[in-house]
């Protein structure tokens, strides 16, 4: 099973993809709205999947995405943006993301990206 964290400022949205990870099977072990509460609890949830936000009212998912993978370089993270930017899956994949998904995403758009990097 699959340990995964979700970060997101929408708690509407975490709630949502929570509901549909864990009906599809997969253990949701942390959520947070920025990155104070990720990083608080990273350790303890032992995640081993990041659905990770690009875009936060104050903060940037990208720097987010540098820390992770400096901190915790063998955590997959899949980030999640709405901005279909040439430049910002670029960053991402220089950052070491292991996968973008773009908003609006369907159910089975989420599942099958994260059975590829499992």
């Amino acid at each position: 099973m699959v340990k995964i964290a979700l970060v997101d400022d929408s708690v509407i949205l975490r709630s949502a993809l929570k509901n549909v990870l864990e009906e599809a099977g997969f253990q949701v072990v942390l959520e947070a709205s920025n990155s104070a509460e990720l990083f608080g609890l990273l350790k303890k949830s032992q995640a081993e999947l990041i659905l990770l936000d690009v875009f936060f009212p104050t903060e940037n998912g990208l720097d987010m995405l540098a820390k992770l993978k400096r901190l915790s370089p063998g955590v997959k993270v899949l980030l999640v943006t709405g901005m279909r930017q040439e430049t910002i899956l670029a960053e991402a994949q220089r950052l070491g993301a292991d996968g973008v998904l773009y908003k609006p995403f369907d159910t089975d758009d989420l599942l099958s990206a994260i059975e590829h990097l499992k």
